[in-house]
């Protein structure tokens, strides 16, 4: 009888795994991924490290990791850092700078929010550095890409140059914020969802208008004053004139590791 019972529960088995029922009541892992380290510097005697994390975890987010190259910490506000979580080509979230308030040897700040819908994405931010006189500012690596919790393969990487971005007929650049590689450029205009999920375009001036610290007084002063402050821009048509929802610019607090000697 028991070479019976077990003849049945290996049929039934094979029944399930034919069907494609067992799955169904199978834990699905978790998706997360890392891009590369970059590295950079020195800036002001430091040498620095980023890179850019998503996660499909608890939630659909990009964090964006600032780091000293190295063992001990930078002090106070010399980190920078924001996330960007991309769908496809198009914008879905996006943070202000956050910058350290203390010593650190490395900072990370994530988006907010649960993305936008079902569909490929990636994570994709830039970090700062302070360097004597203001900060300089530096892309993560791509992440690769993640999709519906599970990983798809993608080469992470910036590419080897800006595509020549189309014009509206104000002159305006359009396209995706992807495909920049460094923080200075970019289209004039860059794909994003609203809100409400509408695809359109933000002003990369109007995204990228936030106080520009001279100093890391300044920049912890400044973290203080906005923290939780969210920013609304508008999204527009490609024209650059017709408004067509809004998107958000999230504060969100940073995490800072410090390593002591």
């Amino acid at each position: 009888m028991a070479s019976v019972r077990r003849a049945h529960a290996r049929a039934g088995l094979i029944g399930l795994l034919a069907a494609g029922l067992l799955g169904a009541f199978t834990p699905q892992a978790a998706a997360a991924a890392y891009s590369p380290w970059g590295y950079y510097g020195p800036v002001k005697g430091y040498k620095y490290k980023n890179r850019a994390y998503i996660s499909d975890s608890s939630r659909l987010y990009a964090s964006t990791t600032a780091a000293r190259n190295g063992s001990g910490n930078v002090p106070a506000g010399y980190l920078g850092a924001l996330a960007r979580l991309y769908k496809g080509s198009k914008l879905c979230a996006s943070n202000g700078y956050s910058y350290t308030s203390g010593p650190a040897n490395s900072f990370s700040v994530p988006t907010l929010g649960k993305g936008c819908g079902a569909g490929t994405y990636h994570s994709y931010g830039v970090t700062k550095a302070y360097n004597g006189n203001g900060y300089n500012a530096v892309y993560t690596l791509k992440s690769p890409s993640l999709s519906h919790r599970s990983l798809a393969p993608a080469t992470p990487g910036r590419g080897a140059a800006e595509p020549a971005w189309p014009r509206n007929a104000k002159g305006e650049t359009y396209g995706s914020g992807l495909d920049a590689r460094t923080p200075d450029g970019g289209p004039d205009l860059i794909e994003a969802y609203t809100t409400d999920g509408k695809a359109g375009f933000v002003r990369r001036a109007e995204l990228e208008d936030e106080p520009a610290p001279a100093s890391p007084r300044e920049a912890i002063a400044l973290q203080s004053k906005r923290a939780g402050e969210d920013r609304r821009i508008a999204v527009y048509d490609r024209d650059g004139t017709t408004a067509i929802g809004t998107f958000v610019i999230t504060h969100a607090p940073g995490r800072a590791s410090a390593r002591h000697r």
